[in-house]
Formats: C-alpha cells, sequence, structure tokens
C-alpha cells in the first residue's frame, strides 16, 4: 500500500456520511489498552455526540457484542483501532490489510477480528479499516508505554481533523 494510514483514515472519513470507530482491546494489559484509551479521548472531546456522523465504541475484549450497535448506526465506513503485532517499532501506526488479519500472530486476541470484519462488510456494508498500533508490553497490570500513548494522541488528533467539529 502506498498511501499512508492518515491519507486512507482521510479519505474515507471524507467519502463517508458515517463513521464507526470500535476500539478493541483491554485496558489492565499495558498496551493493549489502546484501543480503548483512543476512545475515551475522542469521547472527552464530544466525539459522539448525538445525531452526528461519528460514533466511538469501546469493544473493550469483546467487540463483537456490539454488532446490533453499529448495524443500527449504519455506518458506511468502520474503523476498528486495536494493538496489533506487526513487528514494527512501539507505537507505529498501520494498516492492517485483510489477508493479515487472518493471520493469528497479528491480533493480540484470542478471537480473531476476521470474523468481525466479514461480518461488518457483508451484513452491514461497512467498508472496515484496521488500524494497528504496535504494542510494547501486554503484560497484565503495566501500564501503557509512552510510545503507545503518543501513537494514541496522534490517531484522536488526525480523527479530530477529519471530523473537524471535535474540539
Amino acid at each position: 500500500m502506498n498511501s499512508t494510514w492518515k491519507e486512507v483514515i482521510a479519505e474515507a472519513v471524507r467519502t463517508s456520511d458515517k463513521t464507526v470507530i470500535l476500539a478493541v482491546g483491554n485496558p489492565d494489559k499495558g498496551d493493549d489498552g489502546a484501543g480503548p484509551a483512543c476512545a475515551a479521548r475522542l469521547r472527552a472531546r464530544g466525539a459522539d455526540a448525538p445525531g452526528g456522523r461519528l460514533l466511538v465504541i469501546d469493544g473493550r475484549e469483546t467487540p463483537e457484542s456490539q454488532t446490533g450497535l453499529i448495524r443500527r448506526f449504519g455506518p458506511d465506513v468502520t474503523i476498528i483501532v486495536d494493538a496489533a503485532l506487526g513487528g514494527h517499532p512501539p507505537g507505529t501506526i498501520f494498516i492492517i490489510e485483510r489477508d493479515k488479519i487472518a493471520d493469528e500472530g497479528v491480533s493480540t486476541h484470542a478471537i480473531s477480528l476476521l470474523y468481525l470484519v466479514r461480518y461488518l462488510e457483508e451484513s452491514i456494508g461497512s467498508r472496515v479499516i484496521v488500524l494497528g498500533i504496535e504494542p510494547m508490553s501486554l503484560e497484565l497490570g503495566a501500564p501503557m508505554s509512552a510510545e503507545v500513548h503518543n501513537a494514541v494522541e496522534e490517531i484522536v488528533s488526525e480523527l479530530s481533523l477529519c471530523f473537524g467539529k471535535i474540539s
């Protein structure tokens, strides 16, 4: 892929009437809390005000349980934010290509996101982009690393630019 993650996200949001940000992860396991941290920061900025074109969902470790809410909202685009093992330096933000999602080594969770991605694409008709953040530590009780914290802030800032109204 020649486009940067920022270009991919900006184009997806620009061409979408409704977007869901689906955060995945466990905040009790160090950098695995990257997704939920993004959701919390976006909500703190008023990102998902009622009636808006953005819905922020903190799916934690069971994002599949949020499909009813996603279906009711009817997004054109769903952006999944998750800690992901991609062999990059910690804190690197990258798009996880669909063929890599099936690889059990990419996800930091026991359940592959591939089934969720397929469901959202095929059943709801939403384009799905999986945005990974390379973790440093996934240990229970560990704090989030500075690298991943900075990546969370970068994603929140980029989404704020894309949606404009997020303060």
